[in-house]
């Protein structure tokens, strides 16, 4: 019996390590060119490993469908309907995770409250303060902690580099790097047209 009991201990002490191993934190976010362009392409710094969202076109379209990837896995982003509203609604999928970003209101201003699910975890996305500059700075909540995500620079480029202090325990990356993509795409598309 006590054979067994040291198993377990041994078998639940090695999850335990694994599973707050795989704990990973978003850092920042930067568009990866300068230019016109730049918003198509970003790098994602996590504190164990980088990442990426790009799109997956060019032309008028290009802001629908997004490559991302994370220190654990790859997946995309995409709207789920087309039209003057498609923004409002995405879909996103990784091999071990998937979800929809969905504006809370309509209207003008829907671009200032999101809610991301994956089915366990529902991540509330706003901005922090009103006016013209909304959109640089965010705080992402769930139940159990927040990310709070704001623009490193002012001016008319603020929407290339992002600062994000990541404490969402619990939470996966891909979750939080989906919640994240809402903020710099307000920043750097919608907000920019």
């Amino acid at each position: 019996m006590r054979k067994i009991l040291n198993i377990a201990f041994l078998f639940l002490f090695v999850f335990s390590i694994n599973l707050f191993s795989q704990e990973i934190k978003v850092s920042s976010v930067s568009a990866r060119y300068s230019g016109d362009g730049a918003w198509k392409d970003w790098n994602i710094s996590y504190d164990k490993g980088s990442g990426s969202y790009t799109t997956m076109y060019s032309g008028e379209d290009a802001w629908k469908q997004w490559r991302v990837a994370t220190p654990n896995s790859d997946g995309s982003v995409e709207t789920v309907f087309s039209g003057e509203d498609a923004w409002q609604y995405w879909r996103f999928s990784f091999s071990n995770c998937s979800g929809t970003i969905r504006t809370v209101f309509t209207g003008e201003d829907a671009w200032k409250q999101w809610e991301v699910t994956d089915g366990k975890h529902t991540l509330k996305i706003s901005t922090v303060f009103s006016g013209d500059d909304a959109w640089k700075d965010w705080n992402i909540t769930s139940s159990g902690g927040s990310m709070r995500i704001n623009t490193r620079f002012g001016g008319n480029g603020a929407w290339k580099d992002w600062n994000i202090t990541d404490n969402l325990p619990g939470v996966s990356v891909e979750l939080k790097t989906a919640a994240v993509f809402v903020c710099i795409y307000s920043g750097a598309v919608r907000i920019r047209r």
